[in-house]
């Protein structure tokens, strides 16, 4: 590994998971996440107070195991990083607050990182290699195809982001209401599938086809490239109860809702980027967030992106060519530090000035094109 690089201690509460890391350059040494899934379960969602609680009971234990499983000292990083937002903001006050103590404490540089970013730049993580020598932040820089179609598909955020480069982004195309995987988990909330649902629909999934209920295409009529989730929702509620008027559902009916429910809410994001890709040409595709370990969202992504390669071919057009990289690991797709401190690495080589420590606050809706 080049010693070089920038040495990254990262903290992430922005939600419901307390994680610290330790990064260097964008090679993951440490990566703990203390999961806060059964404080949740009782009330079928992140219940902020109960969140914020938990955050400052985990994360001094959270970055002290960081930093042993990493094998440094604090005198030893180069800089702090933290997310300032988007995110809940009692679980957001959490991590910044313990940041700012702790770079008071040391005299460390403090980076405020926005968690999107994170999601967007998870692909470029790398782990340590054991056989040769890991890239270096300016090689991984220069690798990449720009510009650059980042999606972001989690419990929160569903967005087309373009990257003219690292640092540079804007939104192209957003949820105009409840992100992707906040509908998955509302619809496994219909079927009794537990808290969070959206593993479980995955699974069952497997078991299920797909085709049995027809979910409709939304906004078709429309030539922007937003994303809306809400009446996927309300089409498998009433889907739902028209099919347990008389009876209750059997396990293949359950199934099979799994399976239609994702693949309409999978199909709507396809459909939006295949008219995306019809409109500006790109060179990379990233898939981040949440619901990005999904493997059959991933799938059908990089099926969209043959289908329009085809396409081209059969108008007589050169098949435009589109790599496609998801994070190394599936740990990289939820929330955790370890992407913060990528960004905050990338950040830091391109100069990027730590905050002054009195003026560095939450941001609750911190959009990514406003970095």
């Amino acid at each position: 590994m080049n010693t070089t690089e920038p040495l990254i201690l990262a903290i992430d509460t922005s939600c419901d998971d307390t994680s610290a890391a330790v990064v260097q350059g964008s090679v993951i040494l440490s990566n703990i996440i203390a999961s806060q899934t059964q404080l949740h379960k009782q009330y079928g969602g992140v219940f902020p107070t109960v969140a914020k609680q938990a955050h400052k009971e985990n994360i001094q234990p959270t970055v002290d195991a960081a930093l042993k499983r990493a094998g440094v000292t604090l005198t030893e990083v180069t800089a702090i990083a933290v997310t300032a937002g988007p995110g809940l903001a009692p679980a957001l006050e959490v991590g910044l607050s313990f940041a700012k103590q702790l770079a008071a404490k040391t005299n460390k540089p403090l980076l405020a990182i926005n968690h999107i970013e994170g999601h967007v730049l998870s692909v470029l993580a790398q782990a340590k290699s054991r056989t040769e020598q890991n890239l270096t932040l300016k090689e991984i820089t220069q690798s990449v195809n720009y510009p650059v179609l980042a999606l972001v598909i989690s419990g929160g955020h569903s967005e087309f982001i373009k990257i003219s480069q690292i640092g540079s982004y804007k939104i192209i195309g957003q949820t105009l209401d409840d992100a992707a995987g906040e509908c998955l988990d509302k619809i496994g909330r219909m079927l009794n599938l537990g808290y969070p649902a959206g593993p479980t629909i995955d699974k069952f999934a497997k078991l299920g086809n797909p085709q049995a209920y027809e979910f409709p295409l939304p906004l078709t009529q429309v030539k922007d490239f937003n994303l809306s989730f809400s009446g996927l929702k309300t089409f498998a509620r009433n889907l739902i109860t028209d099919l347990t008027t008389e009876k209750s559902l059997t396990k293949q009916q359950i199934y099979d809702l799994c399976a239609s429910a994702q693949y309409g809410i999978f199909r709507h994001i396809a459909y939006k980027l295949t008219k995306i890709l019809e409109t500006e040409q790109f060179g990379e595709i990233w898939l981040g967030g949440g619901v990005a370990a999904n493997i059959e969202l991933r799938t059908v992504i990089r099926q969209t992106i043959r289908d329009f390669q085809k396409k081209q071919r059969k108008k007589g057009l050169p098949a435009s060519r589109i790599s496609f990289r998801t994070p190394y690991t599936k740990r990289l797709c939820q929330d955790n530090a370890a992407m913060i401190g990528t960004v905050a690495s990338f950040a830091w080589e391109r100069g990027t000035k730590p905050i002054d420590l009195p003026r560095l606050d939450r941001k609750p809706r911190w959009r990514i094109e406003h970095i």
